[in-house]
């Protein structure tokens, strides 16, 4: 009896725990760009915030209609600039993290149908203590005219 007690009262401390760290994350201003329908792979943007007390680490993301999704990122190598993948990405507590054109983003790769501006796609980012975060990001040509331009291929 005492075991079962203990077994209930771990699960419910390490559910309450992946509660806790979802609710802290909040996705803002989530957008894909819309390419021309020939194109396999677009990227994502939107601002990822961290309300909680601990830092935490987005191990995985998933889009719908592409077959898997990266994190990538904008990084300038001996004059050229150049896109390189990350493993994942890491917030501290209270800390914002702005995927936006020209620097760190998602990349939709393997699209079954490239998606057209007013289109809605569904993201989500699974943490690595277990629980997804999902929004669902409005489909666009560009930034707008607030963000510095970028054109991904």
């Amino acid at each position: 009896m005492y075991l079962m007690r203990f077994f209930f009262a771990s699960l419910s401390l390490v559910l309450s725990a992946a509660v806790a760290a979802e609710s802290a994350v909040s996705l803002e201003g989530a957008w894909v760009r819309a390419l021309p329908p020939t194109q396999p792979n677009t990227a994502a943007y939107l601002t990822i915030k961290n309300g909680g007390t601990e830092s935490l680490e987005i191990v995985s993301a998933r889009a719908a209609g592409a077959d898997r999704v990266e994190f990538h990122t904008t990084r300038e190598v001996d004059g050229y600039v150049r896109m390189e993948q990350l493993a994942t990405l890491k917030l501290a507590a209270g800390q914002s993290l702005a995927l936006a054109p020209g620097g760190t983003h998602l990349m939709l790769l393997g699209l079954n149908v490239m998606p057209v501006p007013g289109d809605r796609v569904s993201l989500c980012l699974t943490l690595a203590t277990g629980p997804e975060v999902c929004t669902d990001a409005s489909v666009r040509k560009d930034a707008g005219d607030s963000v510095h331009q970028h054109h991904h291929h």
